[in-house]
C-alpha cells in the first residue's frame, strides 16, 4: 500500500476509534494524573476542553463526521448564557466553583463557528477582557474597572457567590489578573484581526524570538504544544514566526506521538510539508485499537514568579490527556499532510 493509502487507512481507523470512544453527550473523554507520563494513577475527569480541541481537530477529517456532529451538540449543551465555558461541564461537582475562562470559550467557539452551529456574539464580551496591553485575561471575573454592561452581568452573576470565587482563586494556581500565552494565541486564532490584534502577535512573537517556549504560559510547558498553537494563530499573520518555528521543529525530536502530530500540524500551518519518515513514525505509533497514545497536554499550573517566568509545577500538580485527545491531533495532521499532497 502506498504512503497516502496507509494514511487513508489510519483515519479511517482513527475515527472508528473516536466514535466508539465517545460517551452519549458527544464528549470525548479526558484522564488526569499527577504523573508526567500518565502512566500510572489516571482517573476520569469530565472536562469540556478536550472535546473542543477534538472537534477543531475533527473539523478537517471527513471521515470523523459523526463523531463532529456529536462532540459539537456536547459544547452546546454545556455553554453558558452568554456564550461562555468553563473547564468542566455542568454535571461535573465543581463546575459552579469555575469562572469562565477564554481558553475553553475560545476553542469551543471555534470548533462550533467551523461546523456552522450557531451561539451567542460574545466577541464584545471578550474583547473587553483585555488588560491595558491589549492581551486577554484567562479568566473572566470582576474588574476594578469597566469593562461594559454584557461583562458586568457576568461578573455580577459571580458576585452573587464571592465566597466560591474567592476560595477558587486561593486554593488553585489561577489568579484573576493570569494573562497566559496559549489563551491569547487560542482567543487570536478565534477571533481572527481585530481592533489591538497586533499587540497579540506581537506578544506571541517576543516568547518565540526569546525562545521561552517552555515558560510562557501557567498551564502549558510543552514547547510542541506551544508550536501548535502558536502556529494556527500566526500563520498568515507573521512569516518571522513561520521561519522560527520551522527551525525550532528541524531541530526537535518528538517523544511522543501527542508531539509527532503536534510538530506534523504546526509545519503544515506554514505550508512546509512534514518528511515522510516523520508520517509514517505517527502512523507506526497507532493503537490496535485504532487510537493513539495518551499523553499529557496540559496541567493544573505552576507559581508565576515576580522577575517573570514560571516556577517548576508541583510535584503533585495534575496533568491532563487521553487517547482520544492524542487521536484528535493525529488525526489533524494526516488529513492536513493528505491535504497537502492533493
Amino acid at each position: 500500500m502506498t504512503l497516502s493509502g496507509d494514511i487513508r487507512d489510519a483515519i479511517g481507523r482513527g475515527a472508528e476509534f473516536l466514535s466508539g470512544a465517545q460517551l452519549a453527550s458527544g464528549e470525548f473523554q479526558v484522564f488526569t494524573s499527577t504523573d508526567p507520563e500518565m502512566k500510572e494513577g489516571c482517573a476520569p475527569d469530565p472536562s469540556i476542553f478536550p472535546t473542543a480541541l477534538i472537534a477543531q481537530s475533527l473539523a478537517v477529517v471527513d471521515e470523523a463526521a459523526a463523531a463532529l456532529s456529536g462532540a459539537l451538540d456536547f459544547l452546546l449543551a454545556e455553554m453558558d448564557g452568554d456564550g461562555l465555558w468553563r473547564h468542566w461541564p455542568r454535571a461535573h461537582p465543581y463546575h459552579r466553583q469555575l469562572p469562565p475562562d477564554l481558553d475553553d470559550t475560545s476553542c469551543a467557539a471555534s470548533a462550533l463557528q467551523a461546523g456552522g452551529r450557531v451561539f451567542p456574539d460574545h466577541r464584545a464580551l471578550l474583547l473587553a477582557n483585555r488588560d491595558a496591553r491589549g492581551l486577554f485575561f484567562t479568566w473572566l471575573t470582576p474588574r476594578a474597572r469597566w469593562a461594559g454592561a454584557a461583562h458586568a452581568r457576568v461578573a455580577l452573576h459571580q458576585l452573587r457567590h464571592p465566597l466560591t470565587l474567592f476560595l477558587f482563586f486561593q486554593r488553585t494556581s489561577a489568579a484573576p489578573r493570569d494573562v497566559d500565552s496559549v489563551v491569547n494565541a487560542n482567543c487570536l486564532f478565534h477571533l481572527g484581526d481585530h481592533q489591538g490584534s497586533e499587540a497579540i502577535v506581537e506578544h506571541l512573537l517576543a516568547v518565540l524570538r526569546a525562545g521561552a517556549e517552555r515558560d510562557c504560559d501557567k498551564w502549558y510547558d510543552n514547547p510542541f504544544a506551544i508550536w501548535y498553537f502558536f502556529s494556527r494563530a500566526l500563520a498568515g499573520r507573521s512569516e518571522e514566526a513561520g521561519r522560527i518555528v520551522v527551525e525550532r521543529l528541524a531541530n526537535a525530536a518528538p517523544a511522543t506521538a501527542l508531539e509527532a502530530a503536534f510538530a506534523a500540524c504546526a509545519l503544515l500551518r506554514w505550508r512546509v510539508r512534514p518528511s515522510e519518515d516523520a508520517i509514517r513514525s505517527l502512523l507506526a505509533a497507532q493503537l490496535a485499537s485504532g487510537g493513539w497514545p495518551r499523553a499529557a497536554l496540559y496541567h493544573g499550573g505552576r507559581p508565576r514568579l515576580a522577575r517573570g517566568g514560571f516556577g517548576a509545577p508541583h510535584p503533585d500538580t495534575p496533568r491532563w490527556g487521553s487517547e482520544e485527545l492524542t487521536t484528535g491531533f493525529a488525526l489533524e495532521a494526516l488529513a492536513r499532510w493528505l491535504d497537502a499532497d492533493s
